[in-house]
């Protein structure tokens, strides 16, 4: 069949909807055929297609290049059906020439112009036709006011340029498809198309395009302008103040020529900030304090100009100008607020300003008077132009009862802390801190004050601090003491038998100004280990092992060592009596017996005494004597003590004869004086206590000092004395 391009364009539209459903027919079929294929025999084949789509003058199908498909059906005869079947998903389709046509499953799509052969194969059988493909159109050509289109065109801004597409056939009359082709400009910034007509919208050159079925035409089009440049009154700065009137720029464009035209009305106003400043038809209208540019364009040509909107006003503050508290039922709050001008003058704004209330489900505002609604928090701000500033509100609920969360608290002089919470009790028995809405006083200024939610200590004593809230009242006691320097413990380390009760040192307080007190009931104790508790002013051991506990007062502490051990039965000191020089040390060992029978070595554990300190000292176990003398040491231990017996004894320097060498006859004799140089400074006369010796006692004797001579010759006469020794030389002639 040959049909016209008019009979096919209306028979395609008939073939997009058959193409869907066949479609749908053909998936239908693929799952169908799969399953029976192995039960028959295919026995033919033969191709389906509309007749409309086949040219009996070309005998061959019918395809357009970009136009709808032409779907062709494979259809098979089987031995176990007398209905045909179609096979079309299931069958191999080629193509002789793909450059012309493609095939896929039966659909046929032109590609370009020329003649195909479409082969489909099934069951052994092999069925072909011939397709022609070709484009809709020969050609299509862009008209302007009806003849065919110029190559290009120079044309003005503001003349914009309609086309149409006419679409050329063979044998047919031409049509108009200018709704149906596809425009494009080549550059968007000098001119748009939709459906032919051509908007102008800068300066250059674009390519105008229309499309239609594989086909198309272009049109080249120059653009300028009439203008060469436009002027805005002001030229650079337009400044403005907020809530000022609306100011108006004027735009003048200058044509090529030369001449003027105000063209304010017909420009293009933009501003780069609409949060700054807006623009209609040349009238700006200030928005927020800031800087934006505004621009005119008007037929290719523009001009900017800066705009600054300033708030007339330098600061401004609000009274009261912090966070502010109030309780639900509390009477309206009424905040006012003031600005600082450019001048340096001031002046009352509150009701000129704009009030807003960011939680209005807690408090509302108008002009400046809060009404508390809720318990929450919300934002007060007022604002005027172009500034603002902002309070915040907290509703509390009300309450029935306050209570503070300490009961008294130490310090010390210049000592300064925030108040503690203050705590309400509201009627459904919940509780809610109140601490911002409370109104503070102190009983005696000359103890402590209160500034800025902070108590600050003047002078030591006592007094009572009071948190007031619509009638009801809670207090604590400010007790201000002499700052302490450092605590003292009567002893560092204590023994603490297992089982008994032992005393707690006393504890000394040093303060700063020197004074000392003792603090040992008002200091808390506590043991570093469970194998000893603090109870009632004792401590008691339960299991041995060695303990730190800690005494605190006000801020210091200190500590002392505590020996959990069994009971000791006896002490042995070794030695057990000493015997110094003066300036002498000597440890003292002491072993314990514990009544199990175990020993401890309690040298350095010992409390010590010495019964004259100008005697002797001790430190740890070690024993120092300072002078001549005796006495005893004496050291305790769990109620257990020993005494050790000192004796000092003068140190001996060294000994002096009276008499360096003697030279005596035989028959003579002669009485030596020995002297003993101690360290105290004393010399003593040892002669009769000293151990006399002669090295040859047929020369001369000598006892108790007399030396005797005998016969000629020499000898050497010792004397010794403490363990020192002296010698001198006899010769006897």
């Amino acid at each position: 069949m040959n049909l016209s391009v008019n009979g096919n364009k209306s028979l395609r539209e008939i073939r997009r909807w058959l193409a869907a459903v066949l479609s749908v027919m053909l998936i239908a079929t693929t799952f169908s055929s799969i399953a029976n294929a192995a039960d028959e025999t295919v026995t033919s084949i033969e191709l389906s297609y509309d007749s409309w789509d086949y040219n009996t003058s070309t005998s061959s199908l019918e395809v357009f290049i970009e136009d709808d498909a032409v779907i062709v059906s494979l259809l098979a005869a089987t031995s176990s059906s007398s209905t045909k079947k179609d096979v079309s998903a299931s069958a191999t389709w080629k193509s002789s020439n793909t450059s012309y046509v493609k095939v896929d499953k039966g659909v046929l799509t032109a590609v370009g112009k020329g003649t195909a052969t479409i082969s489909a194969t099934y069951g052994g059988y092999t069925q072909n036709i011939k397709v022609t493909s070709d484009y809709v159109y020969n050609s299509v050509q862009i008209l302007k006011n009806g003849s065919n289109a110029a190559e290009s065109y120079d044309v003005s801004l503001g003349a914009d340029q309609v086309f149409t597409l006419s679409g050329i056939k063979s044998g047919s009359s031409n049509e108009n498809i200018t709704t149906n082709a596809t425009w494009t400009s080549s550059s968007t910034s000098v001119a748009t198309v939709d459906d032919g007509t051509v908007t102008l919208v800068g300066a250059g050159t674009t390519t105008i395009t229309a499309k239609y079925k594989g086909k198309s035409d272009t049109v080249k089009l120059v653009v300028t302008s009439p203008y060469k440049s436009l002027a805005l009154s002001p030229k650079t700065l337009l400044e403005m103040d907020m809530g000022s009137d609306d100011q108006k720029i004027e735009a003048i464009a200058t044509t090529t020529s030369g001449s003027t035209e105000t063209v304010t009305a017909k420009a293009t106003w933009t501003t780069n900030s609409a949060a700054v400043a807006t623009v209609e038809d040349g009238v700006v209208t200030p928005v927020a304090t800031g800087q934006t540019k505004i621009t005119a364009t008007y037929l290719g040509v523009s001009s900017t100009i800066d705009v600054v909107v300033r708030t007339p006003y330098q600061s401004i503050k609000l009274s009261p100008a912090k966070e502010y508290q109030l309780l639900l039922n509390s009477p309206d709050l009424q905040i006012t607020a003031e600005v600082q001008e450019l001048s340096g003058g001031s002046k009352n704004v509150t009701t000129q300003a704009e009030w807003t209330s960011s939680n209005l489900n807690v408090a509302t505002v108008t002009n400046g008077l809060v009404t508390p609604k809720a318990v929450g928090t919300t934002k007060i701000t007022a604002s005027i132009k172009g500034i603002s500033r902002s309070i915040d509100i907290t509703v509390f609920p009300s309450v029935t009862e306050l209570k503070i969360d300490k009961e008294s608290i130490d310090t010390f002089p210049e000592k300064s802390e925030t108040l503690p919470k203050v705590s309400g009790t509201t009627f459904g028995g919940d509780t809610a801190d109140v601490s911002k809405i409370v109104k503070w006083t102190v009983a005696d200024e000359k103890i402590a004050t209160i500034k800025d939610s902070k108590w600050t200590a003047e002078a030591v004593g006592k007094t009572v601090v009071t948190a007031e809230l619509n009638g009801l009242k809670a207090t604590f006691e400010l007790n201000v003491h002499l700052t302490p320097v450092k605590l003292v413990p009567s002893t560092k380390e204590l023994s603490v038998v297992i089982g008994k009760d032992s005393a707690l040192p006393t504890i000394t307080v040093v303060n700063q100004d020197g004074s000392q007190e003792d603090v040992s009931s008002k200091a808390t104790w506590k043991a570093s280990s469970d194998n000893a508790i603090v109870v009632n002013g004792k401590v008691k051991g339960l299991e041995a092992s060695k303990v730190t506990l800690t005494a605190t007062y006000l801020n210091k502490t200190t500590t002392v060592k505590a020996y959990v051990e069994e009971e000791i039965e006896k002490l042995v000191a070794e030695p057990s009596s000493l015997e110094l020089y003066p300036g002498k040390s000597k440890s003292v060992k002491v072993t314990g017996y514990y009544v199990s029978g175990k020993k401890v070595v309690l040298s350095s554990k010992m409390d010590w005494t010495v019964s004259s300190s100008t005697l002797a000292s001790v430190k740890g176990s070690t024993v120092k004597a300072l002078a001549v003398g005796s006495g005893k040491l004496t050291g305790s231990y769990q109620g257990k003590t020993l005494e050790v017996p000192i004796t000092v004894s003068p140190k001996l320097k060294s000994l002096t004869l009276s008499d360096k060498s003697l030279k005596l006859s035989p028959g003579a004799s002669y009485s030596l004086k020995l002297q003993a140089n101690y360290t105290t400074g004393n010399p003593v006369d040892v002669t009769s206590s000293a151990t006399w010796v002669t090295s040859k006692a047929s020369v001369a004797t000598v006892s108790n000092g007399k030396i005797i001579a005998l016969s000629k010759g020499s000898a050497t006469i010792k004397a010794t004395f403490d363990g020192k020794t002296v010698s001198m030389r006899v010769t006897v002639k």
